[in-house]
C-alpha cells in the first residue's frame, strides 16, 4: 500500500496539488524513498529491516549525531531544536558547564537520544508524518528527511536528558562510595612500631627511648589528622611516592602534597618551640633522605 504525503492511503506519492508547487528535486527524491521503504514493508511484512530501511537509518543518525554533540555546547540553539517539546527542558549551571567541557558525556546523550527517536520513527513514516509538501520547515523550504528526523531528536532530548542526569548523578554517588571506601581503608588509625619500623628501628635490639619517644608522637599526629590526610601519611610511611598516592586514592597530586605540607608545618613548629625532640640519629637519617631526593630530582 502506498501513502501519499498527508498519510492516506490511495494517492500518488509525492502529490502537491494542495501546495500549488513542486518539491524540490533532493527533497522529492527522499518522499520517493521513504515510500519505497513503506512499501517494502507492506509486503514482507517484516518490520523496518531491509537493506533500504538500514541505509536510510545510517544516514539520519550520521546526520544528526554530529549535530546534537555541537548543539549541546550551546543553550541557546539547543533551546530552539527543543522549543516545541512537550516536556520543557531546564539545566543548571552545572549541566550546561558539562556538556560544554565533555565530549564524552556529549556523544553519550546524542546516541541515547538518537535510539529513543528511532524507536517510533519508522512507524511515523508509514503513517505519513514525513509530509515536506504541505509542513513547511524553516523559512517555509521543504525539509529534507535528515533535518525531519533531527528535528525529532529536537522533541524527545528533554525527556533523555533527565534520565541521563539522573543515571549520571547515581553513577557519580557511586563513586564518591568508593572513593570513600578507599579513603578509610587507608586512613586506619596508625598501630604502634609502624614509624619505628619505617625508620629502620626495628630489629633484634630494642628501641631507643627517645626514639620510640619520638614516633609515638608522630604516630598520635597522623592518627588525629582528617581521614584522607592520614591514609595520605599512612601511605607515605608504606613508601609510595606522590604520584602514586593520588592513583591509590584517586585525588589530585596537588592533594596530596598540601596533605604532606600540613603535617610537616605542625612538625617544624612543634620543633621550633621544643615541643618536639628529634634523635640525632633520626635527624642525620631524615638528611640523608632529603640529600637522595634533591640528587634524583636534580638527575632528572
Amino acid at each position: 500500500m502506498r501513502f501519499n504525503d498527508t498519510g492516506d492511503p490511495g494517492a500518488a506519492r509525492g502529490s502537491t496539488e494542495d501546495d500549488g508547487q513542486d518539491l524540490p528535486e533532493d527533497v522529492q527524491n527522499e518522499v520517493d524513498r521513504v515510500a519505497d521503504v513503506v512499501d517494502v514493508v507492506d509486503v514482507v511484512a517484516a518490520g523496518f529491516r531491509g537493506p533500504a530501511w538500514q541505509q536510510m537509518a545510517e544516514e539520519l543518525y550520521a546526520y544528526a549525531f554530529g549535530r546534537l554533540c555541537a548543539v549541546m555546547r550551546r543553550t541557546d540553539k539547543l533551546m530552539r531544536l527543543t522549543a516545541k517539546s512537550k516536556t520543557l527542558l531546564a539545566m543548571t549551571d552545572e549541566d550546561r558547564a558539562t556538556l560544554y567541557r565533555s565530549a564524552s558525556d556529549r556523544e553519550h546523550l546524542a546516541i541515547l537520544t538518537l535510539n529513543v527517536a528511532m524507536e517510533t520513527f519508522p512507524q511515523l513514516l508509514k503513517m505519513g508524518g514525513y509530509d515536506p509538501a504541505h509542513n513547511r520547515g524553516k523559512d517555509g523550504r521543504a525539509s529534507r528527511l535528515t533535518s525531519y528526523f533531527y528535528g525529532r531528536c529536537g522533541l524527545v532530548f528533554p525527556r533523555v536528558f533527565y534520565v541521563w542526569r539522573a543515571e549520571r548523578t547515581d553513577r557519580f554517588l557511586v563513586w564518591r562510595a568508593e572513593r570513600t571506601e578507599r579513603f578509610l581503608l587507608h586512613a586506619v588509625q596508625m598501630g604502634g612500631g609502624v614509624l619505628a619500623h619505617a625508620l629502620g628501628q626495628t630489629g633484634t635490639e630494642p628501641v631507643p627511648e627517645d626514639v620510640g619517644d619520638l614516633c609515638d608522637t608522630l604516630t598520635a599526629m597522623i592518627n588525629r589528622l582528617n581521614p584522607r590526610d592520614r591514609a595520605v601519611w599512612n601511605l607515605t610511611v608504606d613508601g609510595l611516592s606522590q604520584g602514586e598516592i593520588a592513583a591509590v586514592l584517586d585525588i589530585k597530586v596537588g592533594d596530596v602534597e598540601n596533605a604532606r605540607y600540613r603535617l610537616r608545618s605542625q612538625l617544624r613548629t612543634r620543633r621550633r618551640s621544643g615541643e618536639l625532640y628529634v634523635p640525632p640519629g633520626v635527624e642525620a637519617e631524615w638528611a640523608r633522605t632529603r640529600a637522595q631526593a634533591k640528587a634524583r630530582k636534580t638527575a632528572a
